[in-house]
């Protein structure tokens, strides 16, 4: 399949309110990121695009890749590219110049979410990072930045990830990786990912600055005001716990409050322990504004995502803005029009203000 997805000319249009180091061609004068020019592989909506055309506008995505046609055409519409479809029909020898390989490589063979064994490998989704690989073989950029699901970190013990890791620095690259959340950078979701940067350079990238970030950021810091009526739950369908039984966990700042009334998980639900998070379903659990918010699930088509608003004593469901808020989207940003593809496409996506973090940091040791 040829190369016909080249960048649209158009004017470079930073949205106000995206977070945008203005001085981050200064950090470092003899770096020249000027010339940045990357492919964004498993592209989704363009979580990745989004966050370099903020820290990097002179930045240029020269192919963008998903096998999701939904995904497509939302990117299309927000970032004047039109993504190939599925990476193992590109002609990967036809792809234009490029220095940098963006990827959110497909999670489900890897995601608890998903599995509750170690099929990663034999899931055919799991094996796409293998896809990368040949792209990386005949191209061989300076830099790849990758991200996947936590989980991968801990399946047969960590095995699959060296794997992945391995077939990098057998290719001269220099690997490291580190797990990274949204809630350490001022967005409050709880969404702990892993982040592999192999760069072509003699240094290898440090995460240390990253993984000691620290915020003190709560749900509340994002809530939308004048929520509609339709959004908020009755009283009488769910439960709010005593004071003395709510705690905010220390690591992930969720505060788990309460718990729509329904069926308790048949494992692990003893008798009394309704104020436990774990005997909830993750759908019927309520968490205060006051705290951070779980992750954002692609399985989730509906926003039943319950928060309890301090400032009302009242449960409601987040809007679907506010879901694109906890993914560090700009207001500007045009979603799909259809809510469930919509839900969808978010929990699918990388976290904007992460990969904005990662890349000034990947300037700043000149690994790009």
């Amino acid at each position: 399949m040829p190369i016909s997805a080249l960048k649209m000319e158009a004017e470079t249009v930073i949205p106000l309110n995206a977070v945008v180091n203005a001085s981050v061609v200064d950090i470092i004068p003899t770096t020249d990121i000027t010339n940045i020019r990357y492919i964004d592989l498993f592209c989704g909506i363009g979580g990745f695009h989004q966050a370099l055309t903020n820290i990097i506008p002179t930045s240029s995505c020269v192919l963008a890749s998903d096998i999701d046609e939904n995904a497509r055409k939302t990117y299309e519409t927000n970032h004047k590219l039109k993504p190939l479809g599925d990476i193992k029909n590109i002609d990967i020898g036809t792809i234009p110049r490029f220095n940098l390989i963006c990827g959110g490589f497909p999670c489900q063979a890897f995601s608890i979410a998903q599995w509750k064994d170690k099929k990663a490998f034999d899931d055919p989704r799991g094996t796409l990072f293998f896809e990368i690989l040949k792209v990386i073989d005949i191209h061989k950029p300076k830099c790849i930045l990758l991200e996947n699901v936590s989980n991968l970190t801990k399946i047969n013990k960590g095995a699959v990830l060296q794997t992945l890791l391995n077939s990098l620095k057998t290719r001269g690259y220099k690997v490291s990786h580190q797990l990274l959340s949204p809630h350490q950078f001022g967005i409050p979701q709880n969404r702990e990912r892993v982040y592999i940067i192999a760069s072509a350079s003699e240094k290898e990238f440090d995460f240390k600055t990253l993984s000691q970030q620290k915020s003190s950021c709560k749900l509340s810091d994002i809530l939308d005001t004048g929520v509609s009526e339709e959004y908020y739950i009755d009283a009488s369908k769910y439960t709010i716990l005593e004071p003395a039984q709510i705690k905010k966990q220390v690591k992930s700042g969720l505060k788990f409050c309460g718990y729509i009334k329904g069926e308790l998980r048949k494992v692990g639900a003893k008798e009394n322990t309704e104020h436990l998070s774990r005997v909830h379903k993750q759908l019927m659990r309520i968490y205060s504004s006051d705290g951070t918010h779980p992750t954002l699930a692609a399985s989730e088509t509906s926003g039943r995502y319950h928060i309890y608003e301090e400032s009302t004593k009242r449960v409601r469901r987040l809007t679907l803005n506010e879901c694109y808020k906890l993914m560090a989207y700009p207001s500007t940003f045009i979603k799909n029009a259809n809510k469930g593809v919509a839900y969808k496409q978010i929990g699918n996506s990388v976290c904007v203000r992460v990969i904005e973090e990662i890349v000034k940091e990947m300037v700043k040791q000149e690994v790009m």
